[in-house]
């Protein structure tokens, strides 16, 4: 079927089109209802990682390593007070679902001399006892190694850790923290914080719901001024808007359908498809326009543009389709549901643009030709003008590499991948002060736990021993807050026992059977030794310092294991450890999705082209503009992450829509021009829509940079420079290809169409 026939036949089966689009599309929507929200960054893991099967080993031996600090820091109080206080706060805590436990000052159990075995165990601060000042005082100095990570050295600072369970929804749990936390600051005397690496989910919640709710009809709004400022026709508006409104409603229907969850990557999708599917309706909108100027009745008009657009327009959607469907490879969920659903909706705005506007543009009994000799554009033929000279004919054309070049060996250098999560968080956010304060109190926040095993029990001095300087070399290395084990009470009870730190009795009690030991103490030790007592966890935490290499120390602790304590296996994971082995995964993911976009779109355009040059002649600016705005992240100091590591395949899959329809242009001009000709008034004829083009996509984009979460502000700034970018390169360095080297019309381009 030709393309005007297919034209005929969209108009001829209008009644049954719209009918049916409309069904589907209420449809859709009502499966939109039922879209599953997910913003926890530990399950965009890969589950075949094996940092992540390190941790799921661990979890098998000990309590999940999920936590969440909850600090209070005390104006002026006594112990008591505080220990009261926090012994009623831990009630609060403990009734809530997902909670596990909740350990604290309040609740600790020290060993002392008492009982049959000349050792019994007591809380360090009774709820009802008689204690004098000086008397708690001397019980904290006696027993601080067991309450170092619950109270700051000058007692004003009190620590809660609330264990979590394994399935606990982490969003919804800090929620109803972070608002007890708020209650409590509003009492004179008291200031609280709250950390966990899993809240990070919490305000990527909030934020995601402020930005889609805030964001979205800002981006629409802002393209619908755009819009009627290029066309000044309200019908062409809602024309390109409505049909990006269906495409959007159809993804979001499949992502529910499919059971993918709805994530802060996802949430971009929207903000991205306006600008990239308002896109291709401005390039036919336009066309058709001119068309219906030179005279020609609808159907002629509608023949003409979609016999010029449509397979460009068709290719810039496969080309933007390779860009974002090569994340379909990678091992991260977020990024590999992103590219999937971005590339489908991509598609559904393709396929929408191609049905639904013939019949908006049928449907306009006005037939009011579009002005397309405004002011703005009599300025910017002018402009294309002596852009054209400079392209074709200056000698300093080429001397724009070298700047070039140099502002991409600055910037490469300076790009870093950033794994914690809190680090994604604003600066003045809640999470992330409340993280540098018990850092600066408490040694560190980010976990992790290191598991000694054995064949044999560990019901030695030996290996007891060798625990120690195990211990002692991790608290050594640099970067390492705390280390906390079962060596604190076991060194307390040899003391009390033997007087010596360590000795066979307390071993004994602390490794035997645990019915000599009272449950809160049994408790206790399952932290730490292992059931059949062969494995016994060190826990140990990291600073938050950016210069830090955690993956780097934790393999010097391995290697000092390995080579000192053969008789040990060790395994070395937690939630930080998770995190940081996500770097070597988001940047395998950078480089297989970049590779995975540049050669598709080479061969499509290639085959589109029908010429190597001509596909090279295309491919080159948007490599160069990659390359600008990769460098641009290192000169802003904006780090590859979990949100930002699509930011580039994005940059791609947009900007090669320029250089597609500035050379197709050229090539429909060929036949009737000499080169340079046909050059000029290509620039006139598709400079000018591009700019148009890359005005509404790049503020579409620019949108995002009033996000709360910088990583999206980081990466709708990062776009919004891209297309200007994409565009500029792609006209300029094309113009300049095609003077020097040339480019034969093997193409079905054999007409010159409309000048």
């Amino acid at each position: 079927m030709s393309i005007s026939s297919f034209v005929n036949q969209l108009i001829k089966y209008r009644k049954i089109t719209w009918p049916l689009i409309l069904a589907l599309t209420i449809f859709m929507g009502y499966q939109c209802t039922k879209i599953i929200v997910d913003n926890d960054t530990f399950n965009a893991i890969p589950p075949n990682l094996q940092a992540k099967l390190d941790y799921e080993a661990l979890k098998e031996e000990f309590p999940s390593p999920y936590t969440v600090l909850f600090i209070a820091e005390f104006e002026d109080a006594d112990l008591n007070e505080k220990a009261d206080s926090l012994r009623s706060w831990s009630q609060w805590f403990t009734q809530l679902k997902d909670v596990a436990s909740v350990s604290g000052l309040h609740n600790v159990q020290v060993p002392v001399r008492r009982g049959f075995l000349g050792i019994s165990n007591d809380y360090l601060i009774p709820k009802d006892h008689t204690f004098s000042a000086e008397e708690l005082n001397q019980r904290l100095g006696d027993n601080r190694n067991l309450t170092e990570f619950f109270i700051s050295d000058d007692q004003s600072v009190l620590c809660l850790i609330i264990g979590l369970t394994e399935d606990v929804d982490r969003s919804r749990l800090m929620e109803q923290v972070i608002e007890y936390s708020d209650q409590l600051d509003q009492k004179d005397g008291i200031s609280t914080y709250v950390t966990s690496e899993g809240g990070v989910s919490y305000f990527i919640d909030k934020s995601m719901k402020r930005d889609f709710s805030l964001l979205l009809p800002i981006c629409f709004f802002v393209i619908f001024l755009l819009l009627y400022r290029v066309f000044r026709r309200f019908r062409f508006v809602a024309a390109a808007l409505s049909v990006n409104i269906v495409a959007l409603i159809w993804t979001f229907g499949i992502l529910s359908l499919t059971g993918t969850p709805f994530s802060i990557v996802i949430s971009i999708i929207p903000v991205i498809l306006f600008p990239i599917g308002v896109a291709d309706a401005i390039h036919l909108l336009r066309t058709f326009t001119i068309m219906n100027k030179k005279g020609h009745n609808v159907y002629v008009s509608l023949q003409k543009t979609y016999e010029e657009l449509l397979i460009p327009c068709l290719l810039t959607s496969l080309t933007t389709c390779a860009g974002f469907f090569s994340f379909a490879f990678s091992d991260i969920s977020w990024t590999r549901h992103f590219g999937i659903f971005t590339g489908i909706a991509v598609l559904f705005a393709f396929l929408f643009n191609t049905i639904l506007l013939p019949l908006f543009l049928y449907s306009d009994k006005s037939r009011a030709i579009y002005n397309s000799h405004t002011a703005e554009e009599a300025a910017l033929e002018n402009f294309w003008k002596g852009f054209g000279e400079f392209a074709t004919n200056s000698k300093l054309r080429f001397a724009l590499l070298i700047p070039l070049f140099f502002f991409f060996i600055v910037g490469f250098l300076r790009v870093n991948v950033e794994t914690n999560p809190i680090s994604m968080l604003p600066e003045n956010s809640f999470l992330r002060q409340s993280d540098s304060f018990i850092e600066e109190q408490f040694g560190g926040t980010r976990f992790f736990s290191i598991v000694l095993s054995s064949e044999e029990r560990m019901d030695s001095e030996e290996k007891w021993n060798a625990i120690e300087q195990i211990n002692q070399y991790i608290s050594s290395q640099q970067g390492i807050g705390n280390v906390t084990s079962a060596l604190p009470l076991l060194n307390r009870m040899s003391m009390l026992l033997s007087n010596r730190e360590i000795s066979n009795p307390a071993i004994s009690l602390i490794t035997g059977s645990g019915s000599l030991l009272s449950e809160n103490f049994r408790n206790y030790l399952n932290q730490w030794i292992s059931e059949d007592k062969t494995k016994v966890r060190l826990n140990a935490t990291f600073q938050s310092n950016p210069e830090l290499k955690p993956l780097t120390i934790t393999s010097n602790i391995e290697e000092y294991v390995v080579n000192e304590f053969p008789q040990f296996d060790i395994l070395i994971s937690g939630p930080t450890i998770l995190n940081e082995s996500m770097a070597s995964v988001l940047i395998k993911t950078q480089i297989a999705s970049l590779i995975f976009t540049f050669i598709p779109v080479f061969l499509c355009l290639m085959i589109f082209f029908r010429s190597v040059r001509a596909g090279l002649f295309s491919i080159l600016p948007i490599i160069l503009s990659t390359a600008f705005v990769y460098a641009l992240m290192g000169v802003m100091g904006v780090n590859i992450n979990l949100v930002t590591v699509i930011t580039m395949n994005t940059c791609i899959g947009i900007g090669i829509d320029y250089s597609i329809h500035f050379l197709s242009g050229f090539l429909h001009l060929k036949n009737d021009f000499q080169t340079k000709e046909a050059l000029m008034k290509s620039l006139k004829r598709k400079g000018t829509p591009i700019a148009f083009n890359t005005m509404i996509v790049g503020l579409g984009f620019l949108v995002l940079s009033f996000s709360t979460f910088p990583p999206v502000r980081d990466f709708g700034i990062l776009v919004f420079a891209s297309m200007f970018i994409s565009a500029l390169f792609s006209i300029l360095f094309i113009t300049i290809l095609v003077s020097v080297f040339g480019v034969k019309n093997n193409t079905h381009f054999k007409s010159g169409g409309t000048t």
